[in-house]
């Protein structure tokens, strides 16, 4: 919670002052009241107090009296929102360097694992297609709410192959697709994204610069995502496969209007599909609390004051 004006909460220094007054009165009276010697006496002609109900107007209103206070500085609390529905397509590298073990279990088991995190951080209401890549794009999962679905699908990615990043961005693009609105007139497209990874460089299919400029006609921005060895090659099968090209993500991501992570491990991973299920599927909003709290605070105000009147005819 945050207060757009922070220096009127200065006031709740009068609460502990008003419970410490209360305390002390009621001390007051628990001296005067034993100055009777003849306790027996007194009890039989008073007869049972109140106990704690005594106590109950005077909570509510210190409470009610904090709430006022609070709502004077103007509370606010920051909410994530759900944004309008939109469609992700997962780009996932399969090919063969994917079976690197330098990123714990393997790249393609820590990529599985952060997609399905990213599947579970979007709201319920956006569509998710997963396209894998390795010499060739291949659909393994149709754009879908299912969002179930979309998570067994990725349990059947396995590595092996080249790597065709161009491709995989087409494929992508494909599976968006224009969607016809209510009327049936004009083409258009939801609010769409493209997030894809992979761990080494363009070596299959089309310049992956042109695929990004055909992504920046459409209006979809792509996510790239590095994971893996950073400027070294690394073994795989007994074969040397070059690290992650860095700058080509980079360029993707930049012509496309996306950013661009880099992962060196499955925590890194992890963090960064949870970033970028806050950033597509939510808003941060602000919600001013002001009034709420001084309903809550008057309400209970009314509240104690009547219970004072009901039980002991009098105001706290």
């Amino acid at each position: 919670m945050s207060f757009q004006s922070p220096l009127l909460l200065i006031g709740l220094l009068a609460v502990p002052l008003l419970i410490g007054f209360y305390l002390y009165n009621q001390r007051r009276r628990h001296q005067y009241t034993v100055r009777f010697t003849n306790l027996a006496l007194l009890n039989q002609v008073v007869g049972k107090g109140p106990g704690f109900r005594r106590h109950v107007p005077a909570i509510l209103f210190v409470v009610a009296l904090t709430g006022l206070l609070v709502s004077l500085a103007k509370p606010q609390a920051t909410l994530r929102v759900p944004k309008e529905k939109a469609s992700v397509v997962l780009a996932i590298d399969v090919s063969g360097s994917m079976a690197a073990t330098d990123v714990q279990p393997t790249r393609i088991d820590a990529a599985i694992s952060a997609a399905r995190t990213l599947v579970d951080d979007l709201p319920g209401q956006d569509s998710i297609g997963v396209i894998s890549f390795n010499s060739q794009a291949t659909v393994v999962a149709p754009l879908t709410t299912d969002h179930g679905s979309v998570k067994d699908a990725l349990g059947q990615l396995q590595p092996g192959g080249g790597t065709a990043i161009g491709d995989a961005i087409q494929a992508s693009l494909s599976l968006l697709g224009p969607v016809v609105d209510q009327s049936g007139k004009a083409p258009k497209k939801p609010p769409a994204i493209i997030v894809l990874l992979t761990d080494g460089s363009s070596n299959r299919g089309i310049d992956p610069l042109t695929a990004a400029a055909q992504a920046q006609l459409t209006g979809v921005p792509v996510e790239t995502i590095g994971i893996g060895a950073r400027n070294q090659t690394t073994q795989v099968f007994g074969q040397t496969v070059d690290g992650v090209d860095e700058q080509a993500l980079q360029a993707i991501a930049s012509a496309t209007g996306g950013h661009y992570f880099y992962a060196a491990d499955q925590g890194q991973l992890h963090q960064i599909y949870d970033t970028l299920g806050s950033r597509i599927g939510f808003t941060l909003t602000k919600v001013d609390l002001t009034i709420p709290v001084m309903a809550t605070a008057t309400f209970l105000l009314v509240i104690g004051g009547l219970f004072s009147l009901r039980w002991f005819r009098l105001l706290p």
